[in-house]
């Protein structure tokens, strides 16, 4: 997802709203309560970091609120955050204390932490609960390698492949050995396949029909709903 749209997105899950910027303080985001939100990249692997942290609160002490002396809380929301961004968010918390006029209290909330649904969850009531209502999803990471075995044949295995939701298993591995580049057709025998202690199987071997370059494609699904595929080419001799 584009990072405006993940903001965009992120912003409305948690309860705030589109930041105006009519100042150009681009390192804020949105609002929730009158307190100025920033949020991080769409990707699984980012980490917000010190520069963030920085340009966020000087970003907040340029505000009008904050000119006036009655803003000195803020939120940053991302996948995660690097220890030098912990760090100087600490520090600038602990300005508080004596109280100096640039200090700043920032809130660092993980996206997918049970803070980020507090405010779902608050709405909860005897008719309907709604602490599971809002989750993400992360699709698994696939890794495949192969190897020429001679006569056509050749074998596949994604057993680095490695789920990434809390808690979850992989539970299928399904294979495309023509695949077309748009959609995904499991080969006959090569989906929902078990091994002998009744898992997933994680390896493949196949013999193509004739010689040349092949599109593959290997499905992987978690037992989350986390589902991404890996294709490759491979040459086939």
């Amino acid at each position: 997802m584009p990072a405006g749209d993940f903001r965009r997105f992120i912003l409305h899950c948690y309860g705030a709203t589109r930041h105006v910027d009519p100042d150009g303080l681009g390192q804020i985001h949105g609002w929730r309560n009158n307190t100025p939100i920033w949020v991080g990249l769409p990707g699984l692997t980012e980490r917000a970091s010190h520069t963030d942290v920085l340009e966020f609160a000087n970003a907040v002490r340029q505000t009008p609120q904050y000119q006036q002396d009655n803003l000195r809380d803020a939120t940053m929301l991302a996948w995660g955050f690097d220890d030098n961004a912990r760090t100087l968010s600490d520090r600038l918390r602990q300005q508080e204390h004596p109280i100096e006029l640039n200090f700043v209290r920032i809130d660092q909330v993980r996206i997918d932490h049970p803070r980020f649904r507090e405010h779902i969850v608050s709405s909860s009531t005897n008719r309907g609960d709604y602490s599971e209502f809002l989750k993400f999803v992360h699709p698994p990471v696939v890794e495949v390698g192969h190897k020429a075995l001679g006569g056509r044949a050749m074998t596949f295995d994604a057993g680095d492949s490695q789920a990434m939701n809390p808690d979850a298993q992989i539970i299928n591995v399904q294979w495309d050995f023509n695949y077309n580049g748009r959609t995904f057709r499991a080969t006959e025998g090569f989906s929902f396949n078990r091994n002998r202690n009744k898992k997933p199987e994680l390896k493949a071997t196949f013999k193509f029909d004739r010689t040349g370059k092949f599109r593959v494609a290997c499905k992987v699904q978690d037992s989350k709903g986390g589902e991404d595929t890996w294709t490759g080419e491979v040459e086939v001799t």
